[in-house]
């Protein structure tokens, strides 16, 4: 081939792959963002272990439920559904839990994040803290959503542990953006693939401001305790950015108190944010 010509040809690959690549986000921030799935959300429910029957009824009851998907089958969820409950299925999304053999069994090395040349252990949750940016182990995600949330017919996703890029990542800027833009490029990948689907993030409220918050319908902030966040400078101030980002697009905020509910609860309502006072622990109902 000749050389000029091939110089050419390749030029023209790189920019079709470059406008492909753009168009592709362009594509994940239009898309809808879940149809308005959160608009309504009065209440919420989180459940994280196997449902009974007579649990399952009572999950009616809420505007919506975040659930441990791996436990249900379609056919539950449509009963949930059947009277109008919004169902979110959770992903742990920085971390790989280890009795989640179902996901476990796809990981590869380079899937996990290192530490002096060690896995980084999470012993409270028995769980690894994972390397976002490893493109394998956003398509090992990506198939676990399509098999318990897609193919169940759920309303969205609950993304847990995304908070964890701001926590242990704050202190190292390369790693931060590295893990910040695998994160974004997942939720392009949600975006593009399941179309509709409405995304909640868990915590990370730095990482959403600087980068998830075109791709995100909902963030949760857990142990939202009013007498210590109405104090806070910091809540104050996450608060604002909260509340800011929410007059400009259409945006959720789900809070979680483990103490002093009324007092949360009022006050999460004050603000416009919704609120579940968690008096068991996720496991039980």
């Amino acid at each position: 081939m000749n050389k000029k010509f091939f110089g050419l040809f390749f030029a023209v690959l790189i920019f079709a792959a470059a406008a492909l690549s753009h168009a592709q986000i362009a594509a994940a921030e239009s898309a809808s963002g879940g149809d308005g799935v959160l608009k309504d959300i009065k209440n919420y429910k989180i459940f994280y272990d196997a449902p009974t029957p007579k649990i399952l009824a009572k999950m009616k009851d809420y505007s919506m439920v975040i659930i441990e998907p791996v436990y249900y089958t379609k056919q539950q969820i449509d009963t949930i559904k059947s009277s109008g409950t919004k169902v979110f299925g959770y992903i742990n999304s920085m971390e790989a839990d280890n009795w989640n053999t179902g996901l476990t069994k796809y990981l590869q090395p380079g899937d996990y994040y290192y530490n002096n040349s060690q896995k980084f252990y999470l012993p409270e949750w028995d769980a690894y803290l994972m390397n976002m940016s490893s493109s394998h182990y956003r398509s090992v995600l990506i198939d676990q959503i399509k098999l318990h949330i897609q193919d169940k017919g759920m309303d969205g996703i609950f993304f847990d542990t995304a908070g964890d890029i701001d926590d242990y990542f704050c202190d190292d800027a390369k790693q931060l953006k590295v893990q910040r833009d695998g994160f974004v490029s997942l939720l392009q990948q949600v975006k593009i693939q399941f179309p509709g689907k409405s995304i909640i993030q868990n915590w990370g409220i730095d990482t959403l401001t600087a980068a998830s918050a075109p791709y995100v319908d909902g963030i949760m902030w857990e142990n939202f305790n009013q007498p210590i966040v109405a104090k806070d400078a910091w809540a104050q101030e996450k608060i604002k950015e909260l509340t800011a980002l929410q007059k400009k697009k259409t945006f959720t905020v789900l809070t979680v108190s483990n103490s002093q509910h009324s007092k949360s609860e009022w006050y999460a309502n004050t603000l416009g944010f919704v609120h579940y006072s968690a008096k068991k622990d996720y496991c039980l109902w």
